[in-house]
């Protein structure tokens, strides 16, 4: 059997079934530098018994703590980790899944591991507590996401007669309510994994360098002991008699008040279970238009109105098993929060034109061809994303189309696409507002994340509204010129779609232009293109970066009509702001590509003239709209440990680095005048400088950045960028502690971050380090110590220096859990220098180096390992060959690496602790459990003030970035 694959996978595919019906698809490449696996059981939330929800997730953690063969708790985890890899799992509503990555020489290993959950699993009973614990930290730290209530709120609203339900699991109930109900939790556990894990219910994808052959015989040793159980689950309509939603509760108005700033309207419509019709794929055409962003759509038209920001069309994603669901959502700005009538009623025109118009073939076509081409060049992927999707997909597809199943459309089903379209009617809609705004309608609280929420009936008013709107015209004819009369109308054919496909010859050789170039030579039909603009006006002030920010989404907005076809058709763009610096970056098809980066390059310098008029009104209320609602949301309603490291990136760096609360008190001093004129501020002091990667020759990218330069007027007369400077951290030990600025997150954040020099030699021992330390560090403190569910070890460049930061998000008082970080620490600085022993040493070593080594599967990750040494202008483009270098040159050694552990213990560690401050009691100590005082030599800033009011004395050593300016020709 062929398993239709796109170009660029190189790798040769198979399927087989193992006796026990268990059904699997391998990728073999011989020249591969990492192995994975992945397996899906057709099970999930909605199998459990409603009176026991989070059954199955609790399952999914139980797994991992250990096996008959590998009982250790935490073993497969560490071993997987300390081998190059990674490792992780998710529940869905259907379907669980587990997936894992190793170096090449660790897959077989880590496969007898692996399959061993499915057939010996210990399932410890005394790990019950602890991993419901886990299992409630990450219910906790979901607590305030808008998506996960909504989620609660469609589990509270589904009918109680279907088998549908959502919940993730928390103590109550896990732990409370089955006790309440004389529930033994370990023994439905156990009984679950019985009735639901069985090997005809599963499929596997194996992805290494062994044969086809190989691999087999090593897949059917280990996995064909599983028991098949014959079980058969019903999906789709057979699931239940009964409808998930009954119709009455589903056709609603929902009102929602979000924690944060979130101004959202959402249609929603349930719909037959789409999966079995992959070959046609008929909801595509409806969402395909309705979030088309070209001119004459839905989104155009309400954008040009001033009424959204946004709009995105969508599915269900893992909820969907029994059915599926058409969204179609859009993000508000400030003074459209109560348009929802107009909103729907051009909604409703839209949709009523689509009925009656019929579902065109040409559409159908187009949409085709641009699928076809998307999966012809799709790019290929490390094994760890690959493999879960295949397995997944295996649920679904025949084997032959698990790659090729999710993206194609086979066949044109003009009939199906049209019978999409005549389900989205007035009386099967649900209505979901949700903003701040509502707060004091929200008087009821949903039952799993008890989040302010009300349902309504649909005001009467609405739907005779809405109601004329659907059927305004009789007639196809009647029907396209209502929707005309308010701007409407279908999309034009795209002009993007690509039409030379041929690769360019290559003369090899790089481009310079101020600095640094990089270009790679690479056998691809894509390009990329980056270009970072630095200017002089932008890290002078905080207004003068913000005016910046709007400037460029500005451009964004002016152009979204345009771009869009180009985006639909693999050819998009962003501009984005980074530190003094505008960021443009462009990719796709080579033939197309020029065209977009000068289309973007023209608007640039029409927006932000000196004439009013070049900055559009509508535009400015979107983007200062959007703009708004995510400072408030960074810096009110981030979580405790994003708060720690942006306030610890603010403390750190000087010049051009501004708090979201500076932004924020900016923002109310702008006007439309303020952006007047900014194009010449910008252009008439900066410096440009590009990377370009991939299907272009050096002649052609040349000519893309001259092309640039000229269009944006980009002088060459700059001698020299502003400084921007970064801070080394003052010896010794420095605490940072910092009310969080979220009133409504329960949770505390500690970090500690080690500073030592950026060298090769640093990073390597670092690697190391982390590769044997982040294993136990994540099973001592979260599996064991259950601090919290965000617990983890990492590595990471700056500028001017390598970090080792060791981070936990926790309910328990944050000086405790700092405490508990600083005895792992002390312990294990010790064990590695007195009791590591060379076994180890030389595993975490090999995979090290195998992640070193790894190549880059496409285009994007090649481009993406070069990006931020091009953005920090270190231009040290070879330093990860270097670092290869260095650890195969037989200078780390087990005794140079106990010597480099007294450098770390030398360097100055500084700790930023993020406090709560919603009114809720901290977890209590364990028994016996004492958090320690703090040593005499500990620094100790208390609150943000005195952190950035004593910085220029905290920190006496500031190292400029990079700022000469070498012009090249």
């Amino acid at each position: 059997m062929e398993i239709h694959k796109p170009d660029a996978h190189r790798r040769e595919y198979a399927y087989f079934e193992l006796p026990n019906q268990l059904k699997v698809v391998v990728g073999s490449d011989p020249h591969c530098d990492k192995a994975g696996a992945a397996l899906t059981v057709n099970t999930g939330l909605c199998d459990e018994r409603k009176d026991l929800p989070g059954l199955a997730h609790f399952l999914e953690h139980m797994l991992f703590t250990g096996t008959k063969k590998y009982p250790k708790e935490g073993e497969y985890s560490e071993f997987v980790k300390q081998n190059g890899g990674t490792t992780n799992a998710n529940t869905g509503c259907y379907t669980t899944n587990y997936m894992f990555q190793v170096k090449v020489e660790a897959l077989e290993e880590t496969l007898d591991r692996f399959a061993r959950f499915f057939s010996e699993p210990l399932l410890t009973k005394d790990c019950t507590d602890r991993e419901i614990n886990a299992v409630d930290s990450e219910f906790q730290a979901g607590l305030t996401h808008p998506a996960w209530r909504d989620i609660g709120i469609l589990n509270m609203s589904a009918n109680p007669a279907h088998p549908f339900h959502v919940a993730c699991g928390n103590n109550k109930m896990l732990r409370d309510d089955p006790k309440e109900k004389g529930l033994d939790l370990y023994e439905e556990m156990l009984k679950f994994y019985r009735d639901f894990y069985s090997a005809n219910g599963m499929t596997l994808s194996v992805i290494g360098k062994e044969s086809i052959p190989e691999l087999e015989a090593m897949i059917r040793e280990k996995f064909s002991v599983i028991v098949n159980k014959n079980l058969s689950l019903p999906r789709g309509d057979a699931v239940s008699d009964q409808p998930p939603f009954l119709p009455k509760e589903w056709n609603r108005l929902l009102l929602q008040s979000p924690v944060k700033d979130v101004k959202t309207l959402k249609f929603s419509w349930v719909l037959p279970w789409q999966a079995p019709l992959w070959r046609s794929k008929p909801k595509a055409y409806a969402t395909h238009l309705l979030g088309h962003e070209g001119s004459g759509s839905l989104t155009a038209r309400l954008k040009e109105r001033g009424l959204i920001a946004s709009c995105v069309s969508s599915g269900g994603g893992w909820l969907e098993g029994a059915f599926s669901l058409l969204h179609v959502q859009f993000v508000l700005t400030d003074g459209a929060v109560h348009e929802v009538e107009e909103i729907g009623k051009l909604l409703f025109t839209y949709i009523g034109m689509l009925q009656k118009v019929g579902a065109k073939q040409w559409i159908l076509e187009e949409m085709q061809r641009l699928h076809r081409i998307q999966f012809k060049f799709m790019p290929d992927r490390q094994p760890f994303s690959l493999a879960a999707s295949i397995a997944a997909n295996l649920q679904v597809h025949p084997p032959a189309e698990v790659l090729s199943g999710p993206v194609l459309i086979y066949d044109l089903d003009v009939t199906g696409a049209q019978e999409i379209l005549e389900r989205l009617t007035l009386e099967a809609v649900r209505v979901t507002h949700q903003a701040k705004v509502l707060e004091e309608r929200c008087t009821e609280r949903d039952s799993s994340y008890d989040s302010p929420m009300k349902f309504e009936e649909l005001p009467d008013a609405w739907r005779e509204s809405w109601c004329n709107a659907l059927h305004a015209g009789s007639t196809a004819e009647e029907a396209v010129k209502a929707a005309e009369a308010v701007g409407l109308h279908l999309p034009h054919p795209n002009p993007f779609i690509p039409e030379d496909l041929d690769l360019k010859a290559h003369g090899g050789g790089g481009l310079g232009h101020g600095g640094a170039s990089w270009c790679a030579v690479v056998r691809i039909h894509e390009a990329l293109f980056l270009c970072v603009i630095r200017s002089s006006l932008m890290p002078s002030t905080a207004m003068n970066a913000l005016r910046a920010t709007v400037y460029t989404h500005i451009v964004q907005e002016a152009l979204s009509e345009y771009s869009y076809d180009a985006d639909i058709a693999n050819c998009s763009y962003s501009l984005d702001i980074g530190e003094g610096s505008i960021i443009f970056m462009a990719g796709g098809f080579h033939d197309k590509l020029g065209v977009l980066i000068q289309a973007v390059a023209q608007k640039m310098v029409e927006i932000g003239t000196s004439s009013l008029d070049s900055v559009p009104e509508n535009y400015y209320r979107i983007v200062v709209d959007r703009l708004r609602d995510g400072l408030r949301n960074q810096a009110f309603h981030s979580q405790p440990l994003s708060q720690a490291k942006l306030r610890f990136n603010e403390l750190s760096r000087r010049v051009g680095v501004f708090a979201p609360e500076e932004f924020l008190k900016e923002l109310e001093l702008l006007t439309r005048e303020k952006i007047c004129g900014i194009v010449s501020e910008l252009f008439s002091c900066c410096h440009a400088e590009a990377m370009i990667a991939g299907n272009q020759t050096p002649e052609d990218a040349q000519k893309l950045v001259r092309d640039l330069e000229e269009t944006l007027k980009i002088p060459s007369t700059m001698q020299e960028l502003k400084t921007i400077e970064e801070a080394a951290v003052p010896s010794g030990r420095t605490l940072w502690n910092l009310e969080s600025t979220d009133k409504d997150d329960p949770n505390h954040a500690v970090v500690a971050k080690w500073q030592l020099s950026r060298g090769v030699r640093e990073a390597c021992f670092l690697q190391i380090v982390n590769k044997i330390l982040s294993p136990k560090f994540f099973d001592i403190l979260r599996t064991q110590q259950q601090l919290g569910y965000v617990v983890g070890m990492g590595i990471g460049p700056s500028t001017h220096f390598n970090f080792l930061t060791a981070q936990v998000q926790t309910e328990f008082p944050p000086d405790y859990v700092r405490s508990r970080i600083d005895a792992f620490f002390e312990e294990h600085f010790k064990w590695l220098e007195e009791g590591l022993e060379e076994e180890e040493f030389q595993t975490c070593l090999k995979g090290a180096l195998s992640e070193l080594q790894m190549k880059p599967k496409n285009l994007s990750e090649e481009f993406g390992r070069y990006q931020s040494e091009f953005f920090q202008r270190t231009y040290d483009f070879d330093r990860r060959d270097r670092k290869i270098q260095f650890l195969e040159s037989g200078q780390v050694t087990l005794q140079s690496l106990r010597a480099f552990v007294a450098e770390i213990r030398a360097a100055p560690l500084f700790y930023v602790q993020v406090r709560k401050v919603l009114d809720k009691e901290d977890k209590p100590l364990p028994e016996n459990a004492v958090v320690p005082k703090d040593p005499p030599d500990l620094r100790i800033l208390q609150g943000y003030e005195e952190g950035r009011q004593q910085r220029d004395e905290l920190f006496r050593t500031w190292l400029p970035i990079n700022n000469k300016i070498e012009l090249m020709t």
